[in-house]
């Protein structure tokens, strides 16, 4: 489908594009399509905005109320949004659950609201009125904030820690991360362990006068390397950046989790895991491409739990293609029959990087909303609440990603890194470093190349870029 945009507010295009998704999915959108499927005229009259879709329009007055320029770009450009999402809603008779929200942190919103003064239930109130999210959207929302207030926040001086593992053993078909399958990408994976590890070397001593909060390892897929390929890439993490709280890694596939894998973890000082069967149905692990099946979950997730660690994560995709609503009870039925302390709940999003997108599959989307709806119902029966939450493009049925924790089990690098509230140094192909600046409410980052054998040529660049960074 192929929609023609006409805006005045070409540097606010892209904004707009995102609300013509949030109706019409992955389309094309070019300001001048000869041949259309859709045209939407974006006008402004002597009040505020005017847009004609067909014979629909709607108005929002354009009147900032803002601090300085910054403020006013920025409810110039919740104004001009807000336009185009009333018009489409009328226009299609659809409404998104999320309302007018494109951003991937609703989180951040609400926060906002509550740090103006307002009470959880004003800003659910206010949030629901200025953007049209459903209630129970809004309430999810204000359950995350509750349990993020009981968490302390990153101290001044405190950094969080991230090493990517870019290899798998195989290559699900949903994945767009830089990652490759070890068949492919084997012969790289001894250089990149050496990459990485000088990589850290080279930035430790500009991060001599932080303390690590938190060490997350994730991918890929981290144990798919030996056990002393591994072994020596935590080792040199803590020599760098010791730490003596959280530390993850995502050992995500139950066909990478051995005995051996597992203990070498425990005794390096790991202390979460995560286990990812993603679905417990053996039919759909075929069909994405996972080589493992629901009882291989079973059997990884009780070795692990066997071990002692102190929390254990599960991944969840909702909406697979194929899936049914009564698969997702049953996975959900198997999970909570093995308890973890968290439980990840994504909803798919094809995007342009996986094998699903170049082979024209679809999400369950016309099943999406139930499957997340059952998820959070039966999220608290595990004893479990939501303590963080992201959105992302092309996300079946425009829903959203949320974590669900038992009580003083929250991820602390996961809660850090949704709402931005800690610096993250990260090491390896693809990962990027944030420094935060809270006084100017400005993120600076430096990104690695995603490329493996790029990184691998280039680490000490890759460094040279996070010290400036930090030391600019």
């Amino acid at each position: 489908m192929v929609i023609r945009l006409q805006t005045p507010f070409m540097d606010l295009y892209n904004d707009l594009g995102d609300v013509v998704r949030l109706f019409y999915g992955e389309v094309t959108i070019q300001p001048d399509a000869a041949e259309a499927d859709l045209a939407i005229l974006y006008a402004v009259d002597g009040n505020g905005h005017l847009v004609r879709i067909g014979q629909t329009q709607a108005r929002r007055p354009l009147s900032p109320r803002g601090g300085g320029i910054l403020e006013e770009k920025r409810l110039l450009k919740r104004a001009a949004k807000g336009c185009l999402y009333d018009a489409l809603k009328a226009y299609t008779g659809r409404k998104p659950p999320w309302g007018s929200l494109t951003g991937i942190r609703p989180t951040r919103l609400f926060a906002e609201r509550l740090e103006a003064g307002e009470t959880p239930e004003e800003a659910e109130q206010s949030l629901c009125r200025l953007f049209d999210l459903d209630r129970d959207k809004a309430e999810l929302l204000k359950r995350i904030a509750r349990v993020q207030a009981d968490v302390p926040a990153p101290k001044p001086g405190e950094i969080d820690i991230y090493i990517g593992i870019p290899f798998c053993t195989t290559r699900c078909s949903y994945c767009s991360f830089a990652a490759t399958d070890l068949k492919h990408g084997g012969p790289l994976v001894e250089p990149y362990i050496e990459a990485i590890r000088r990589e850290m070397r080279l930035c430790a001593p500009s991060l001599a006068g932080y303390s690590v909060r938190c060490i997350y390892i994730g991918g890929g897929t981290p144990t798919a390397l030996s056990v002393e390929g591994l072994r020596s890439v935590i080792v040199t993490a803590r020599e760098c950046f010791p730490c003596e709280g959280e530390f993850t890694v995502e050992a995500g596939r139950p066909d990478t989790i051995t005995p051996e894998m597992l203990r070498m973890l425990k005794n390096e000082g790991v202390n979460r895991v995560s286990v990812n069967p993603q679905t417990m149905n053996d039919e759909t692990l075929r069909r994405i491409g996972r080589a493992h099946t629901a009882q291989d979950v079973v059997r990884a997730y009780e070795q692990t739990r066997e071990m002692g660690f102190s929390a254990v994560n599960m991944d969840l995709i909702l909406a697979l293609p194929g899936e049914t609503l009564k698969d997702v009870q049953r996975t959900l039925d198997k999970v909570e029959a093995l308890s973890p302390e968290n439980l990840t709940v994504h909803t798919l999003a094809i995007k342009r990087a996986s094998r699903l997108h170049a082979l024209g599959e679809q999400p369950a989307t016309d099943q999406a909303q139930a499957m997340v709806d059952l998820a959070a119902k039966r999220a608290p029966e595990m004893g479990m609440e939501p303590y963080y939450l992201y959105r992302q493009k092309y996300m079946a049925g425009n829903l959203e990603n949320v974590g669900y924790c038992k009580p003083g089990k929250v991820c602390l690098y996961n809660m850090d890194i949704m709402e931005e509230i800690a610096p993250i140094a990260a090491f390896g192909a693809g990962a990027i470093s944030k420094w935060l600046y809270p006084r100017m409410r400005r993120i600076e980052r430096a990104p690695n190349v995603k490329n493996i054998e790029q990184y691998i040529a280039r680490v000490d660049e890759m460094a040279a870029r996070k010290r400036a960074l930090w030391e600019g």
